[in-house]
């Protein structure tokens, strides 16, 4: 045990355990902040409500650009997969930004939301050709919204390393369900000029609106954010005896055994299979995302019956994921997703019966389950992370997984609008049955993998974790003459 001093902080220690993992304890969020932690939470949300816009109500404008420019089908839906490969890849970047001190948390949400906002929602309401759509809403969009996602997932976790699982949840839910009073504006819209889509004057109009209310309401919720002193530890709990008087999320979801580094994280057997569940997972969700309100427009629903059944989507995928983080901390991260995984595969596929059924209560209703099921992967993969692999270096470990949603959402947009119609870039019939068991799959191929390979790293594999990091190391510094 060592103590040390800093002017700019109160007194604190450092700590380490048996395993090498360091934790600063002594520190009082308020004498750090100059606020409650939960403050930082609540900004974070609030960000993360107006950033997810750019996600969850695209499936609902994209019509209305759609028929407003003349576009064909497949480019439309591939538009929405190469958003999600920039906003996926992004966060890489933005972690280790912020990891190394170049660009703070504060700074990393604002400049995102502004060029989520103002910037990229500035263009697309300008734009004509397909090319400027996937410049302005796919490139910008992607890059700025990810920025204010990877700022605000990971912040969760660094204040609260003791309770993370519902307010990780909290936090990350946002991103869903503050989409919905847009999705009713967006489908009240274009139902009251009498069509199943905004006109050209509407869509131009709303488009600058939203990109207005992103760009400062985020930047407000931004200034509150702040990250607290690396490996900080809430000092209520004795980091050496954490079984005693712990939390009941500590004692279903341990804490990391040390904090690795990007490296380290890489070189356990772990960290490629929870890339590769949360893209088959992501590929799951997203297709709801991208394919329920044009599947509910082609089987014949009218009026606001397909808004109201994403909007629910959106809504249950969003709220549901506080109480995934609650449950988790009775039954653990994996038990939980296995069961939401399992049973998104089931309502997903109701959700197609429905449809082609032209039962508008049985699609609304599975739509919502669905939508409920599907949000489990965001929070629990991200609070999975920091379980296995700490807090300190979470920005980056947690973005570099947070990647693999480009392939997911290639899966979800693109590569499904290829199995459903044959083709990559064109225009074509859809075959919505392919569609719909294609995103069912790819969930289940998911809760495989969380159940037989995303177990927690046993000593051993953090050890040799560490030498293989370390070797490698070693072997890209050039030798001293």
């Amino acid at each position: 045990m060592g103590a040390t001093t800093e002017s700019i902080y109160p007194s604190y220690q450092e700590v380490t355990n048996d395993t090498g993992r360091v934790f600063r304890v002594g520190e009082e969020p308020r004498q750090i902040l100059g606020y409650p932690r939960g403050v930082v939470i609540m900004a974070a949300w609030l960000a993360m409500c107006l950033a997810g816009l750019l996600e969850y109500t695209w499936g609902s404008l994209s019509g209305s650009l759609q028929a407003a420019h003349n576009w064909s089908n497949a480019p439309t839906f591939w538009l929405f997969s190469v958003y999600v490969i920039f906003e996926s890849f992004v966060q890489i970047g933005t972690g280790y930004l912020r990891n190394r001190g170049i660009l703070n948390v504060r700074w990393a949400t604002i400049i995102g939301g502004l060029i989520c906002g103002v910037v990229a929602y500035a263009w697309l309401a300008q734009s004509t050709t397909i090319w400027q759509a996937y410049l302005s809403y796919a490139a910008l969009g992607g890059i700025g919204s990810g920025m204010v996602y990877s700022s605000c997932i990971n912040i969760v976790a660094k204040w609260y390393p003791e309770k993370k699982g519902w307010r990780t949840g909290f936090v990350n839910g946002g991103w869903a369900y503050g989409a919905v009073p847009f999705i009713f504006i967006i489908g009240a819209a274009g139902t009251a000029s009498g069509a199943t889509n905004m006109t050209n004057g509407q869509i131009h109009n709303y488009i600058i609106i939203q990109g207005i209310i992103m760009t400062v309401g985020i930047a407000l919720a931004g200034w509150f954010l702040k990250d607290p002193p690396k490996n900080w530890w809430p000092k209520e709990i004795d980091p050496l005896n954490w079984h005693k008087h712990s939390t009941r999320d500590l004692l279903s979801n341990p804490p990391a055994l040390r904090h690795y580094n990007l490296g380290e994280m890489w070189n356990t057997p772990q960290s490629k299979w929870i890339g590769i569940q949360y893209a088959c997972y992501v590929g799951c969700s997203l297709f709801g995302v991208a394919f329920y309100v044009p599947f509910a427009k082609a089987y014949g629903f009218t009026g606001l019956v397909p808004y109201v059944g994403f909007a629910g989507f959106a809504l249950a995928d969003g709220g549901f994921r506080p109480f995934y983080g609650w449950l988790s901390e009775y039954i653990g991260r994996r038990r939980t997703m296995i069961y939401a995984y399992s049973g998104n595969v089931v309502f997903q596929l109701l959700t197609f019966v429905g449809g082609i059924e032209h039962s508008a209560p049985m699609f609304v209703t599975c739509a919502i389950i669905s939508g409920g099921l599907s949000g489990a992967n965001f929070p629990m993969t991200a609070a999975m992370v920091a379980d296995y692999y700490g807090e300190t270096n979470n920005a980056i470990n947690y973005g570099s997984i947070y990647a693999w949603k480009a392939l997911g959402g290639s899966f979800a947009g693109g590569g499904a609008a290829f199995v459903m119609t044959g083709t990559l870039y064109g225009t074509s019939h859809y075959h919505w049955a392919l569609g719909f068991f294609f995103g069912a799959a790819l969930g289940a191929i998911a809760a495989l993998i969380v159940t037989f390979f995303c177990k927690r790293p046993s000593v051993e594999q953090m050890q040799e974790a560490v030498t293989a990091a370390a070797a490698k190391q070693a072997q890209r510094k050039p030798a001293i003459a």
